[in-house]
């Protein structure tokens, strides 16, 4: 018998760290285009020539998931914790009902380049060049084409209601529909040259976009309060910003990029519905896409196989108790916790900080020691074969 036990229903309000994206060993060198997860613990995320990855243990680790294609997938969405479609180049749709054990193409009807995803209830709304605009109202599988009107490159949708919705794209596009995306109409964004990277709504009235110039390091934020009658503007500088992700209580929000030139990443945070950025410390590459399934837990992902998490708290972090009884004792220890299983066996295991960062990992052994590590809770992952197990370690 197997059941997990949420740490953070415990544990939430006794540990708090600093908000920081910590990277995560995605097991790749790949450009990683979008992410997406069901559950706090449960996510996908996907990349160039056909690359996924997924995770089951809120982003500790990362496996790989045979997609089937090579070819570039640029956004992936969930519809339930099993089921997950991915689109990319060339009007390449996959969809998995078995949590990614395995993938299998749909017919999109057009071969024109994919590039952004976006699901309510059974209805699933795609983006892509040449004013793409893919509907399907059986949960992906099946699509047919709404017409846009227009030739420019539509980069991500965003559904704020069954009937009400927004695609933006090249050349400051933003398109809104009010039935469901059969017909589509011109909001003016008050300019004509950026490229709009991201949509993301807060509420009915609320909502922002992204913006880059020319492919340059120059970014725009734009804010509408008003259901996109109009919009304001703010510059930044010295950054590409390519996505929006926000909590799931709709105030606090993230637009993730980076620089071209330098293929550094750029964060800000708001906690005003995007009234308001500040600059988050980060360091690694150029960041893609985002995913904040729960308050205090989200991640990105971007180029060279990058995956950040942020954990506030233990948010998605599970325990496993397993049919092999693996046991750590003594726990809580002073540092040194003794790992041990009915298989009387080595193990590999590796030990995380609740925020995702790798503190130790250790091959064929037994002895866990923490003593150089502050007081604390932790996280080890332990293998033995195809056999995975979780535990929290506590250091006094």
């Amino acid at each position: 018998m197997k059941f997990t036990l949420t740490i953070a229903t415990f544990f939430i309000g006794l540990f708090s760290i600093a908000q920081t994206f910590s990277p995560q060993n995605s097991g790749v060198t790949s450009q990683l285009n979008g992410i997406s997860f069901a559950t706090p613990s449960k996510g996908m995320v996907v990349g160039n020539s056909g690359v996924i990855r997924k995770t089951s243990d809120a982003g500790l680790t990362w496996t790989a998931s045979n997609s089937g294609t090579s070819v570039d997938l640029t956004a992936v969405a969930f519809l339930s914790s099993s089921i997950y479609i991915a689109v990319g180049k060339t009007g390449k749709i996959i969809k998995t009902t078995n949590a990614g054990t395995s993938w299998s193409t749909v017919n999109s009807g057009t071969t024109n380049d994919l590039t952004g995803i976006f699901v309510y209830g059974v209805n699933v709304y795609v983006t892509g060049s040449n004013g793409t605009i893919l509907i399907s109202t059986n949960s992906g599988n099946a699509w047919t084409a709404t017409n846009t009107g227009i030739s420019f490159k539509l980069n991500k949708i965003f559904f704020v209601s069954e009937f009400v919705g927004y695609a933006v794209g090249d050349g400051a596009t933003i398109l809104k529909t009010v039935n469901g995306g059969q017909v589509w109409n011109f909001q003016s964004s008050g300019m004509n040259t950026p490229s709009l990277t991201d949509v993301y709504f807060t509420d009915a009235n609320t909502g922002v976009i992204t913006g880059s110039i020319g492919g340059s390091d120059e970014s725009i934020i734009f804010r509408t309060t008003n259901g996109g009658s109009v919009w304001t503007t703010d510059d930044y500088s010295g950054t590409t910003l390519n996505s929006l992700g926000f909590f799931p209580d709709n105030s606090t929000g993230f637009a993730v990029g980076g620089s071209i030139a330098g293929n550094t990443s750029t964060i800000y945070k708001t906690t005003s519905q995007g009234a308001g950025w500040v600059l988050v410390p980060t360091t690694s590459s150029r960041q893609l896409g985002t995913c904040f399934p729960a308050n205090g837990l989200g991640y990105t992902c971007g180029l060279d196989g990058t995956i950040l998490r942020l954990a506030t708290n233990t948010a998605g972090i599970e325990e496993s108790i397993d049919d092999w009884s693996i046991q750590i004792s003594p726990n809580p220890s002073n540092g040194v916790f003794t790992v041990s299983s009915e298989l009387n066996t080595k193990f590999s295991i590796e030990v995380f900080s609740v925020n995702g960062e790798r503190i130790a990992s250790i091959e064929n052994g037994n002895t866990i020691d923490l003593s150089a590590c502050t007081k604390g809770v932790y996280f080890a992952e332990i293998k033995s074969g195809s056999l995975t197990a979780m535990r929290k370690l506590v250091k006094e």
